[in-house]
């Protein structure tokens, strides 16, 4: 099974593009979405494969990615995404007469540490992800090949 930039980004613009079109950010999934490269190839460098164009994630780079590893790539492509989203989070509540839009409420903060969590499961990566305020350290469940 091959999986293509077009399928990744389909995935991601499903679980998060609401989030995006607040940002503004495009909610495109035909394989060339420019919005979601870092996430993608961060995705894929975290999991130990290599990008021609950091900028420029291609089908090309996701050749190789064995199937074992896309519930992962997807997790951590997502992650990254609303770690952009939150970083770039500018909205506020508005409210307008008797119209009330809580805005700030919408930053993805508990999505983050679950998918934490799901990263940890896997194994990915060691170090310490960052959500929000709260430090979610699981350096401690990835094993090393020594």
């Amino acid at each position: 099974m091959t999986i293509t930039r077009a399928n990744v980004e389909t995935i991601l613009t499903r679980r998060a593009g609401n989030l995006m079109s607040a940002l503004g950010l495009a909610v495109t999934y035909a394989g060339s979405n420019a919005d979601l490269n870092d996430p993608i190839g961060y995705a894929l460098r975290k999991l130990g494969y290599a990008v021609a164009s950091i900028t420029a994630v291609a089908d090309a780079d996701l050749a190789g990615l064995a199937v074992a590893d896309i519930d992962a790539l997807l997790d951590l492509a997502e992650y990254r995404l609303l770690e952009s989203v939150v970083g770039n989070w500018n909205l506020a509540d508005i409210t307008v007469l008797a119209r009330s839009e809580k805005l700030g409420a919408l930053r993805p903060d508990k999505r983050l540490e679950q998918l934490a969590a799901k990263l940890a499961e896997y194994g990915v990566g060691a170090g310490t992800l960052q959500t929000g305020m709260i430090s979610l350290d699981f350096a401690e469940h990835v094993e090393t090949n020594e």
